[in-house]
């Protein structure tokens, strides 16, 4: 029987479950934003005859360990290209880099090796020892059980592995694909980091929407038959045998059903109080905020260009998040022959006024062994048959809170509402 639902928030989760939902059903999705979500942060650049839609921030994945989301853009018909991500690592851009990579193609794999031989130094060769000792045992202890309960500093500094591997590259690493702070990451389930690490991305490379996160965006409304943006929602509650939401306005709607696709922090503001149980576990979700600037100032990145990468860390003793600056002119093929463009995450210092084209800033979830035993109970209890307000998000499945984690959890929230996963990843 076709039900009317209703999708709050349209990032990721939110468009991943309005798509799936809406081929058997008729749903309305609502954004407080005056576009989707997803692309709400978007930019236009022009440089010359250069014209470009800037993704902010960079939505980039892997295939291995991005199984699903890989799987629904191929079902959509998202064309997804390979671009290098590779790096490099400093604590001063004047100086030469301490550690570096580089990632070579080889048929359909892509390898990362050393930036080159002027590099390697003793600290570079403990980092690329405990990375090869990382690979081969951490899986190996995993599957044995030996990183149940562990955060992942606690499970590094047990098995010995030397500060510059856990200080110099783990973290400030998994700050960037995270998100989130050193202490932040130091918390994070050592299982979660282990499984990103062990799936095979290494040796896979980095891939993007071919046309960008606004081509995706596009796909996946097609199954939404209201979109209603600038649709700020102030209440969530049961009423009768259905769901009444109240926008900010104060314009109500009945649903049969309401996934709630917001960041969790948001949801619990939203739901009513007779959610008691939802909102004890959606309070454990922490979050951390971050900044992005995207600019063309060309003194962030390494000094000597023979240490500029794609992606370059700078560490800063004084600083718990490392600043990241991605060099798009590496990433977007149109933008190759363009003037230098970057998205710096976490500026330690500010890029010349005159080169800025924006600043946003994001909220992102975080994971500590509190908030995943949490999760896993939110999961339990929205396989209850009586249940009619959802939680969908990144945060709501075990994992690292990234793309896959979204359209998992939509897929995991379809299926309770007994709608069809098109693929199997």
């Amino acid at each position: 029987m076709k039900k009317n639902i209703a999708v709050v928030g349209s990032g990721i989760a939110g468009l991943s479950v309005a798509w799936l939902l809406g081929r058997q059903h008729d749903v309305t999705l609502f954004e407080r934003h005056e576009k989707p979500g997803m692309g709400a942060f978007n930019l236009s650049y022009k440089d010359g005859d250069i014209e470009e839609r800037i993704d902010v921030p960079l939505r980039a994945f892997n295939t291995c360990y991005y199984k699903n989301l890989v799987a629904f853009y191929q079902q959509m018909g998202v064309e997804i290209q390979r671009t290098d991500h590779s790096a490099s690592y400093s604590s001063d851009r004047n100086k030469s880099i301490y550690f570096g990579y580089r990632y070579v193609e080889l048929g359909k794999r892509a390898f990362p090796v050393f930036a080159g031989l002027s590099k390697v130094n003793l600290k570079s060769v403990r980092i690329a020892r405990d990375t090869a000792r990382f690979l081969v045992f951490a899986k190996r202890d995993r599957q044995k059980g030996l990183t149940d309960g562990l955060s992942i500093e606690h499970y590094l500094r047990a098995n010995q592995y030397s500060n510059t591997f856990i200080e110099e590259v783990i973290l400030p690493s998994f700050a960037a694909i995270c998100t989130c702070s050193y202490p932040a990451v130091k918390q994070y389930p050592a299982e979660i980091i282990i499984d990103f690490l062990a799936s095979g991305m290494l040796f896979n490379g980095i891939w993007r929407a071919k046309r960008g996160a606004e081509d995706a965006i596009h796909r996946m409304l097609e199954n939404c038959n209201t979109l209603h943006c600038d649709a700020e929602i102030k209440s969530i509650a049961k009423q009768d045998k259905q769901v009444k939401i109240i926008e900010s306005n104060g314009r109500e709607h009945l649903f049969d059903h309401v996934v709630v696709a917001v960041q969790a922090n948001q949801a619990v503001k939203m739901i009513s109080k007779d959610e008691t149980e939802a909102k004890k576990l959606l309070s454990k979700i922490p979050y951390e905020r971050s900044e992005v600037v995207v600019h063309g100032d060309i003194d962030l990145i390494p000094k000597a260009e023979d240490d500029r990468a794609p992606v370059n860390f700078l560490l800063e003793q004084k600083q718990n998040k490392p600043m990241a600056s991605i060099w798009l002119n590496k990433i977007y093929p149109s933008l190759n022959d363009g003037s230098p463009l970057f998205q710096t995450w976490n500026p330690v210092m500010e890029p010349k006024k005159e080169t800025v084209l924006g600043r946003s800033h994001f909220e992102r979830p975080t994971v500590n062994l509190e908030s995943l035993a949490a999760v896993k109970s939110l999961n339990r209890l929205q396989k209850e048959n009586d249940r009619q307000i959802w939680y969908c998000g990144s945060y709501a499945m075990p994992g690292i809170p990234l793309l896959e984690s979204a359209v998992q959890s939509a897929m995991f929230i379809a299926e309770q509402l007994g709608a069809e996963v098109p693929w199997v990843a």
